[in-house]
């Protein structure tokens, strides 16, 4: 098994306690909850826009650890706000063309300022 910091791929720390991913010796790659905050740590405005700042970090720490958003598996989202749900969905389905099986719950994020926040499994 292999752990990829946030430093590694490139984005500000999440956690002091996660790290960005951990790649298997099964070729799955586990992502941490990824919310939309620009590679310097500025929380971007908007479902829509924090939706796609989201997906870009998650293609960012797919890319270090050798895979794509098209190889993910599963993914799991999280959004503050069911009435958020529409946005979220229109945003993702531009990117996860694949269709990978999906859940979503809405709950309440590390913060107030976040209004989504999305994991995925990934093949390599």
């Amino acid at each position: 098994m292999k752990v990829l910091t946030w430093e590694q791929v490139g984005l500000p720390v999440a956690s002091p306690v996660l790290e960005a991913c951990t790649i298997t010796n099964a070729g799955l790659v586990y992502t941490s909850g990824c919310v939309g905050v620009t590679n310097e740590g500025i929380v971007v405005e908007g479902v829509e826009g924090q939706t796609e700042a989201v997906i870009e970090n998650l293609r960012q720490i797919l890319k270090a650890a050798g895979t794509s958003l098209d190889k993910v598996v599963k993914a799991l989202v999280f959004v503050a706000r069911q009435e958020d749900i529409p946005i979220v969905n229109a945003v993702y389905a531009k990117h996860f063309t694949n269709k990978p099986p999906r859940s979503c719950v809405v709950a309440q994020l590390a913060g107030d300022q976040f209004k989504v926040e999305i994991e995925v499994v990934a093949e390599i």
